[in-house]
């Protein structure tokens, strides 16, 4: 089981087709600080984690159904969307 998990499951419990969380949000979610290469690069959130072995995270929202369809690096705050 990925650390990443606890956020799959509340995005899948959530049931919205649209959810925004600040990265704050995210980290109380998972229990950790997330890694500084997220707060920095745009890519660790992007995409599909298919071919992308060190980005973990996207591999957990995607099994749940989730996309990140907005990003505000600078905000801090993701919006994930059901696909």
């Amino acid at each position: 089981m990925s650390k990443y998990e606890p956020l799959g499951l509340y995005l899948s419990n959530n049931g919205m087709n649209s959810i925004s969380l600040t990265f704050t949000e995210i980290e109380d979610i998972l229990g950790f600080t997330l890694p500084d290469y997220l707060y920095i690069h745009e890519a660790g959130w992007y995409g599909t984690a298919e071919g992308s072995p060190t980005h973990v995270q996207k591999k957990v929202w995607c099994s749940y159904g989730y996309q990140v369809d907005t990003l505000d690096i600078h905000a801090q705050k993701v919006v994930f969307k059901k696909v």
